[in-house]
């Protein structure tokens, strides 16, 4: 075999041995990888918190070879941003707060559960506070929240804080006046404190602020393969009762019958 053919020879067989019908690379379709929003009271990778025990059977016998990245929530959300064959949870589309542009090139799950946001004050506050009532720098929040941002212009001075204990015993020392919680975490933080009733805690009613807990991924081949396999499991597991089992007495619901369907992807 002289020069010429022996090249011609081996870039047909790269070029052979790369495509998505042969070799390794016939299996890359089916590889997807899921950011993880890392919540301390509901999931932190192998913690057997509620959120890892959905996962853990959602995802069992999962025909796609799935890799879990946990991450805090500012970065999992910019590393699924960025990778098309990836999904994350849990989150919900609009408290990423995303471009119009980059939201309709998104798919999301049927839904897991709700998170809605409340304002936690000191038990001398009265029980029917809100947050106009506090100086916005007298006011704490999770750092990463995007949910935050649905709050209006003066959340951009509210105090950015790394957990819920800490948000609970800032609030017990004085060092700001309230909160802005998210619930169902808020209440599991009290609970692990056994201090259950130890703060007053307000409905954020205006502007619909309660999120629908879903998988969020790209919309595109890998992503609606995924969801297919999940959505039914996820209605399953919520209308006979495994999920309230799983997440326990504050998670929130709203029940359906029918399982979403993404649609057909189309290139």
């Amino acid at each position: 075999m002289n020069g010429t053919v022996r090249h011609a020879f081996l870039l047909l067989s790269a070029v052979w041995l790369a495509s998505p019908l042969n070799g390794p690379a016939a299996f890359a379709a089916d590889d997807i990888t899921l950011y993880l929003n890392q919540l301390p009271h509901r999931l932190m990778q192998g913690s057997g918190k509620q959120y890892d025990l959905f996962l853990e059977e959602i995802l069992a016998d999962s025909p796609m070879k799935i890799s879990l990245e946990p991450a805090p929530l500012t970065r999992s959300k910019t590393s699924f941003l960025g990778d098309e064959k990836s999904c994350l949870f849990p989150t919900n589309l609009r408290a990423m707060r995303v471009s119009d542009d980059v939201a309709n090139r998104l798919v999301t799950s049927e839904q897991v559960d709700i998170v809605s946001l409340r304002l936690y004050t000191a038990g001398k506050a009265s029980p029917d506070a809100r947050i106009a009532d506090f100086e916005p720098e007298r006011v704490g929040y999770i750092r990463g929240s995007g949910a935050i941002h649905a709050l209006g212009k003066n959340a951009d001075r509210f105090v950015p804080i790394e957990s819920e204990e800490q948000l609970i015993r800032m609030v017990e020392l004085g060092r700001i006046d309230a909160f802005v919680g998210h619930h169902p975490d808020t209440a599991l933080a009290l609970d692990q404190l056994n201090m259950p009733d130890a703060l007053h805690v307000s409905p954020l009613n205006f502007m619909n602020l309660r999120f629908p807990v879903t998988f969020i991924c790209h919309d595109n081949a890998v992503g609606h393969r995924f969801l297919n396999a999940v959505n039914p499991r996820i209605l399953d597991m919520r209308l006979n009762g495994r999920l309230r089992e799983i997440l326990g007495p504050h998670a929130e619901f709203r029940l359906s019958e029918e399982p979403k369907d993404p649609g057909p992807f189309t290139e």
